[in-house]
Order: structure tokens, then sequence, then C-alpha cells
């Protein structure tokens, strides 16, 4: 019995040693140097000693919600939180956000820790009431600098994605105080949201009031410096597709694909595709907009904003509608609107209005299919325009399929060679980054019989509430081919419902250092426990 015994404990000491190794080994591939278990909900970096440069590994399976805070990295040594060991999935009905970020900066969430994922978190959060609804992924209390990527957020009671600090009594979150810079999201896939798949910055420009102290004070909602959005994929909107307000510098919407927005709003101002306001200076290009009760891009009471090779396509109303707002701030600002292809608006293709905008003009955009007006200017508004290519049907511009959703140019179509030099702007490449010759096409898309760099039309970017799928279920970005498929990455009305819930009642870490994955391969978790029970037995 005693030599049974000690062959038993070899063996059971083996097996564990094996299984040790093979979590170590785990751990090691993701190349972490801290882990959140899949039974924790909140991690504080601070406590978990996340230095500048950590790698931070998410691990898969499911938990309710996931709260971050205090992870503070540096410009040149930024924090790297990402999924470990297949997808990270977050559901919860209860709760005001999915994912909660605050007080951190210099800090990217990705979605990337996993090839057999594209979206390598699936986050949804499900509560629409009574007293709030939720977010699905929620980056507050004075975060700044940072990179989300590789989510897909789906079914959240409210914004898929609430990117701003509200106000605040002590005025540590106000205008003149706190500026949150350098927003990049990209590649992600936002689907059913009862508000906006993006609410980025503050709608209350002109300021808010809020009970402090028992007295009513107005309150100006903080800057944002440098916000990019690109390569994201929307759909199924119950309000505006994309939102961004109070962004007066370094902002970029490109690459997007939005499709059927303002689902469920029953004010016609949470209804467009993507709303620029609030001051804001953007520039708008490369972006697909499909299927909207109202505007497709809408601008109001932003500053200098150009507007170029995007594809808008079947929106109610307008397909791109700018107002200055009579907005003091925007004073000399300038609209310009280049080598757009808007479709089958029903009312006006492209519209501005406005006297305090300075410098406006339209060039080489192709407008077909209008009810309305293809170009509807305001009397009083300072304009030039040249190039633009206004039709009535679509049959007769030459498109590829336009009943598909094809919108590339045949070789006899009416919109080859018909552009012109466009003063002070140069748009070198179209849509798909094919470059423009001397005699350029109108519209989005120049003609060429060349596979396009970056494809054609968007993808859908996965089924609605899959989970992503795996590895190639991604979006097209750009507009890639209508499989799906990465095309890369490149280097204002209204309010929302009442705050959240911050989920302050949800403590304790429960986070481990590197190499301590709970995500055990099955047939070596069986094994040693067989083995180790056996020796037990055995004693």
């Amino acid at each position: 019995m005693a030599c049974f015994a000690r062959t038993s404990l070899s063996i059971a000491i083996g097996i564990c040693s094996t299984f040790l190794l093979i979590e170590t080994a785990y751990a090691q591939d993701c190349d972490c140097d801290h882990t959140i278990a899949p039974d924790t909900n909140s991690a504080n970096g601070a406590d978990l000693g996340v230095q500048p440069g950590d790698v931070v590994c998410v691990e898969a399976g499911a938990r309710p919600f996931l709260t971050l805070d205090a992870f503070v990295g540096t410009e040149s040594a930024p924090i790297v939180i990402k999924n470990c060991g297949g997808q990270v999935v977050i559901d919860n009905s209860d709760k005001g956000y999915g994912l909660r970020i605050a007080g951190s900066s210099y800090f990217q969430v990705t979605g990337s820790g996993d090839p057999g994922f594209f979206y390598g978190f699936d986050i949804a959060a499900r509560r629409t009431g009574p007293d709030y609804s939720a977010m699905g992924v929620a980056a507050g209390g004075l975060s700044t600098n940072y990179e989300l990527d590789h989510l897909e957020v789906h079914h959240a009671g409210f914004a898929g994605f609430n990117l701003k600090t509200e106000p605040s009594c002590d005025g540590s979150s106000n205008l003149g105080t706190f500026v949150q810079y350098d927003t990049r999201v990209h590649d992600t896939y936002v689907h059913d949201t009862g508000g906006e798949a993006f609410y980025v910055g503050s709608t209350g420009y002109g300021g808010r009031d809020y009970q402090c102290d028992g007295q009513t004070v107005t309150l100006y909602p903080h800057e944002h410096e440098g916000v990019y959005l690109h390569d994201n994929v929307i759909e199924d909107t119950g309000w505006d597709g994309l939102q961004v307000g109070v962004t007066p510098k370094d902002c970029e919407v490109y690459r997007n694909v939005i499709r059927r927005v303002g689902r469920t709003a029953t004010d016609s101002v949470q209804t467009r595709g993507i709303q620029i306001g609030g001051a804001s200076v953007c520039k708008i290009y490369d972006n697909y907009l499909e299927d909207g009760p109202t505007i497709g891009i809408f601008i109001l009471g932003a500053g200098n904003t150009t507007v170029t090779n995007n594809v808008v396509v079947g929106f109610a109303e307008d397909g791109i509608y700018a107002n200055d707002q009579q907005n003091d701030a925007v004073q000399g600002a300038s609209y310009v609107f280049l080598h757009n292809t808007v479709v089958a608006s029903g009312d006006t293709g492209i519209s501005v209005f406005g006297t305090r905008i300075q410098g406006n003009s339209a060039w080489n955009n192709l407008i077909v299919g209008s009810i309305g007006n293809p170009m509807g200017i305001g009397g009083d508004v300072d304009w030039q325009e040249g190039g633009n290519l206004l039709l009535d049907d679509p049959s007769g511009v030459g498109f590829v399929d336009a009943a598909a959703h094809d919108f590339h140019l045949t070789a006899t179509s009416a919109a080859r060679d018909v552009g012109v030099a466009i003063p002070n702007h140069v748009v070198a490449y179209d849509r798909d980054g094919v470059e423009r010759d001397g005699e350029p096409d109108v519209g989005a898309y120049e003609y060429t019989d060349a596979p396009p760099p970056d494809g054609g039309v968007g993808g859908t970017g996965g089924s609605a509430g899959s989970g992503g799928g795996s590895a190639g279920g991604g979006p097209a970005g750009s507009g890639g081919s209508a499989t799906g498929g990465d095309a890369g990455a490149s280097g204002t009305a209204g309010s929302a419902p009442a705050t959240s819930s911050d989920g302050s009642e949800d403590s304790g870490c429960g986070c481990r250092q590197a190499n301590r994955s709970s995500h055990h391969p099955f047939i070596a978790l069986m094994i040693a426990a067989v083995a180790c029970a056996a020796y037990r037995r055995k004693r």
C-alpha cells in the first residue's frame, strides 16, 4: 500500500505540475502583467499596482458588468487592457452600464486579445428605466487620452458609448477646468441601442441648470480636444447613430458604416445619422450612411466643418443639412462639401443655412433622386459651388447596382470626368482610396476597372446579438466587401435620460497577478482533479 501510495503521489504531483505549467503558459500566451478573473466585477489599477506600460488581461467568460478605476498610464507607456483566452461577455439588465471606466488616462481597452474573435468584448446593458437607462460603455470620471477598439456593444438601454464627464458642482469637470484629450474609438460594432450608438461630448454647450447645495446653478460642460471615431459599424439605433459635441479641436469622423438610425425616438431631433454640434470643428469623411427617418449628416452650430467622400442614401428628409444656429461662437466658420454621393433624399440633397458662417461651398457632389430640390442654400449664405451633378433618376447615373446600394461608377457613368478643380482644397483620393485623376469623377467614387484598395459597400459587422462571432465576422470598415472583413485602421440637440447608476455598491477586487488564470483548459482540470482525488482516497 505504501508503494502504491508513493506511486499515486508521484502521479498526482506530476499531473498537477503539468497542470500548473499549462496554466502558467495559458496566461503567458496573452503576455499579461496582471489578470482580472471572470468572477471579478471591479478592478482598481492603483490597488493592483498597475504601472505605465503594463498589460492587464481580462479573462474570457461571462460576467454581469465590469468597472475599471484608476488605470493611469503615460503618453509614452499606455496601459493595455485586453481580453485573454476567448471572448469577454458582459450582460446585465439592472445596472447603469456594462463596462464603466473612471479616473483613468493613457490606456487602451482592446478586444483584439484573441485572434479567434474580431470583437473580444461583447457588451450588453439592457436596463431601460424607470429612473434611468443604461450605457453599454461609459467612460467618465475625468478619464482622458484613451483608445477603445474591437468591442461589440448592443442592446444598451440608452447609448452604446457614453464618452464624457458630466459637469460637477465642485467645478472639477467643468468648462475651463478639465479637457478630455485624444478619445479614439475604432473597429467596434454597435447595434440595437435605445439611444445613440455614440454619445461623445455634451449637448449642453450653452450650459444647463443643476442643483448644487439646494441652489439652481448653471454649469458648462468640458471641452474635448482630439476625437477620432473611425471604422465602426452602427446599426439599428433608437436615436442618432453618432453624435459629437463641444469638440473645438481635432475631430475626425471617418470610414464608419451607419444604417437604420432613429428607430424609436419620438423627437425628430434625435434621429440623425451623424450629428455634429456644440461649436465642434470636425472633418467628416469616407462614411457610408443609409436609412433614417430624418437627416443623414446634421451639422448644427458647429465650427469649421468639411464633409468629404461620404455616401448618404435613403434619408426621409435631407441627405446633408447644415445650420450655424446663429451661434456667435462659430462666427466666420465655414461649411464645405466635397465629392459626396447623396441618393434618394426625401427632401433636399444638401441644405445650408446661416449668417454667421463664411466661405461656404459645395464642389463635385453627386446628388441623385431628391424628392425636393437637390440643393437648398439660404439666400443670406456666403456661398460658392461648382462641378456638382444633380440628377433625378438613379438609373441614368451609371451606378454599378443602385438597387443593391452599390454606388460605384460604371465605365459609361454620367459622373465620369465631369468634376472640376476645387479652389483651396485637394481631394486626392476617393472613398475607397482610389487616386483621382486630373479630370475627377463627381461623387464619392472615382471610376476604376481595378479592384478598389478598400473594397465596396461596408459589411454588417456580424448578426445582431451574435457576440461578434469568429474572426472574419468583423466590419468592412470604410466599405469593404459585402461579405465583411476588416478594412483596417488609419493612423446635438436634445438631452440624455437621467444619469445612470455608478454601480458603487459592487466592490471587492478579486484580481490576481500575472500567470494566475482561472480559465483552465478543461482536460487538464479534469485529469488533475481525478488524480488528486485518487491520491486522497488511497491515503
